[in-house]
């Protein structure tokens, strides 16, 4: 928790409720977890789909929020914390 509090700016709950408008519920489960550093495998793991549905919710959200990568995306949240 500190360490995204000293990257993000911003707690996990408030970066969702950010996210609740422009993504679905399901996107912004997995952003929560890619905000948190975890690859698509893990994500998958933990909040029980296919690594595929992941991979593409990922590529969504990106798309989304005019991001090219991950660490973009992460980057800028932190600029904007």
């Amino acid at each position: 928790m500190e360490l995204r509090g000293f990257l993000l700016g911003e707690p996990l709950e408030t970066t969702r409720h950010r996210l609740s408008a422009a993504h679905t519920p399901a996107e912004a489960d997995v952003f929560g977890h890619l905000v948190e550093g975890f690859d698509n495998r893990t994500i998958a793991a933990r909040i029980g789909k296919s690594e595929k549905t992941v991979r593409n919710q990922v590529s969504t959200i990106l798309s989304k929020t005019g991001h090219p990568s991950r660490a973009a995306l992460i980057a800028a949240l932190n600029r904007s914390g």
